[in-house]
């Protein structure tokens, strides 16, 4: 493991890093660094690969060698309320649609819970994950998965076909995407949408939301606050 260049929101320095070449579930690896006492602060653990990746509903996310940004944003900042996790979920799409759109001018849309579209094709994922103590988050990890080159990506009956950004923008474009730092803009922009769900600020989370949702898709009336 390694550290990786970023710039961190002021409230999260320092901000530790954790590059694996091959992981089981970037979200598992992290909960192990913290039960380990690894993972003291917030962090971030970025793989090349993952052999068992998860997404929702216990699906498998599929994590070829070196074809995606697989990673787990790990935000430990206390906080005094536990808003519903999905909206974390939620909050973790609109970051995610926004960098991408800001690096790779890409039509990234979101439909829920999790998933990030391009078209009718998936490109992304996320899982949030929440661990309580006495009732309260306090530390929220959020899987992120992100399809970069083209590689074999089988699909069962109920997922769309995938997509990858080398698809849709070339594989120059990506590399210079990875290049001006685009994993350490999306884990910023993951903390801070977790900050604005932690102020509870759900009216913002939903108009950013429904602005990058794919027509016809509603927002979850149990995050609406």
């Amino acid at each position: 493991m390694s550290s990786h260049p970023v710039s961190p929101a002021p409230s999260r320095v320092p901000l530790q890093a954790f590059l694996l070449d091959s992981v089981d579930s970037t979200n598992e690896a992290a909960k192990r660094y913290i039960r380990e006492g690894t993972i003291t602060t917030s962090a971030y653990v970025l793989a090349a690969e993952q052999t068992a990746g998860k997404g929702n509903r216990g699906r498998r996310w599929l994590s070829p060698e070196g074809a995606g940004v697989y990673m787990s944003v790990v935000d430990a900042a206390p906080n005094a309320a536990a808003p519903p996790s999905a909206l974390f979920t939620l909050a973790a799409g609109v970051a995610c649609a926004e960098v991408l759109r800001e690096y790779g001018a890409i039509d990234v849309r979101l439909k829920p819970i999790n998933d990030l579209y391009v078209g009718q094709r998936k490109l992304g994922g996320i899982l949030t994950e929440s661990l309580i103590e006495g009732g309260v988050a306090r530390t929220i990890i959020t899987g992120v998965g992100i399809n970069t080159l083209s590689a074999p990506r089988a699909v069962d009956r109920e997922s769309a076909d995938p997509i990858s950004l080398e698809e849709l923008v070339g594989a120059a474009q990506v590399s210079k995407m990875m290049d001006d730092g685009l994993v350490a803009a999306l884990v910023r922009r993951v903390l801070m949408w977790n900050d604005i769900c932690r102020a509870s600020d759900h009216a913002r989370v939903q108009e950013a939301w429904e602005s990058l949702c794919l027509p016809g898709t509603v927002f979850p009336s149990d995050c609406s606050g």
